[in-house]
């Protein structure tokens, strides 16, 4: 008989030297309560955090490291005083309640606009290739356009970049912070040869397409220790546009994970293949078998994301696929999940239509038991 998910779950766990009072993580949503000039965390978004720290661990939303990074209006950013001001007052809330917090560290690149910049300038990318996805501006999505490609002197910012918003997360109480490696942003944008067309030292073979990504790693460990940083990355392979699966997508995730397995990390952030994968390069990475695959690879601990229910996490968790889960969708309509999974409580239904917004109305006034 498999141990239920309250028994595996709720089993305290030591991540790096933090002690997590359980496996349960609070995935990284974008919310867009943040739509101010100065995209500043808000009260309501301190609200919101706290009353989620049941959870053994919470990664904020995507947090913009630089003005250049953004791309998703209402998002934050955390790399001004206003913003670490705003990040503090959360990180203060989150641990009254008793909870853990890192920041998700998010450049968008290419997927972004020009509309976002006041002088109306491209966005940036490592070519000057449209990535072909949807951008959320003010009032609604708007295509993709093709960014300018970045110089030498763009790349090294980036760097820095990271590395200055580290800082001002340290400075603003978080615990930790996790670099956004993967999805459709900055750094797949360099790990992926369509939108990566670059004759440099970022381009051409997997050792050059990841090399901003592990720089960027180097300069974010000058801040903070190994053991409070971590990084999301992995095959997108149900990704559209310009980021659809090639027959180098899989032999660069796993580059990664290899290289990253030399580092002692807080975390990798995985997310299982929830897409029908079938006819692409990589259909046999559907469903669990992505975790299984990254598993033998990457021996660090292990968060895994996507598609994952209680039961499923505690599976996944029993069997060895990973050390922790992290659940999206289920602690947006559920501040109180650690203990509705304790006492196998029936789940609030999530609004779609309040994910984005700048309300409570679905965003904090969601029942707990």
């Amino acid at each position: 008989m498999s141990p239920s998910p309250t028994e595996v779950l709720l089993t305290p766990y030591t991540l790096g030297d933090l002690q997590l009072k359980n496996r349960i993580v609070m995935a990284p949503l974008t919310r867009t309560r943040a739509a101010n000039p100065g995209k500043v965390p808000t009260e309501l978004m301190a609200e919101y955090y706290a009353q989620r720290a049941g959870a053994g661990l919470i990664i904020t939303e995507g947090t913009f490291v630089s003005e250049q990074g953004q791309g998703w209006y209402g998002a934050p950013g955390v790399y001004s005083a206003e913003q670490a001001a705003g990040w503090q007052r959360v990180t203060h809330a989150v641990h009254k309640a008793g909870g853990l917090i890192f920041v998700q560290l998010w450049h968008q690149g290419s997927v972004s606009h020009r509309s976002f910049f006041d002088d109306g300038r491209l966005p940036l990318g490592p070519s000057a290739v449209n990535p072909d996805q949807l951008i959320h501006v003010c009032g609604g999505k708007v295509p993709s356009e093709t960014p300018r490609e970045m110089s030498l002197h763009d790349i090294k910012q980036v760097v820095a970049d990271f590395q200055h918003a580290a800082q001002v997360a340290r400075d603003a109480g978080f615990d930790g912070v996790q670099i956004q490696g993967g999805f459709v942003y900055l750094f797949q944008q360099f790990l992926h040869e369509v939108t990566n067309r670059r004759t440099d030292e970022y381009g051409g073979p997997v050792e050059n397409r990841a090399r901003l990504l592990f720089e960027t790693l180097d300069a974010v460990l000058e801040v903070w220790p190994s053991n409070r940083v971590g990084v999301k990355a992995g095959p997108m392979m149900s990704e559209g546009g310009a980021f659809r699966a090639t027959n180098e997508t899989l032999r660069t995730s796993e580059y990664v994970y290899r290289n990253m397995a030399g580092y002692k990390l807080s975390h990798v952030l995985l997310m299982r293949q929830n897409a029908n994968l079938a006819g692409t390069p990589i259909e046999q990475m559907s469903g669990d078998a992505v975790v299984h695959h990254f598993r033998r690879i990457y021996t660090g601990a292990l968060i895994l994301n996507a598609g994952i229910n209680a039961q499923n996490g505690a599976r996944l968790i029993t069997e060895g696929g990973g050390d922790l889960v992290a659940f999206g969708r289920d602690y947006i309509a559920n501040p109180d999940l650690a203990e509705r999974i304790r006492r196998d409580a029936p789940l609030n239904e999530p609004q779609p239509e309040h994910f984005y917004g700048s309300s409570p109305t679905g965003y904090t006034d969601y029942p707990t038991l």
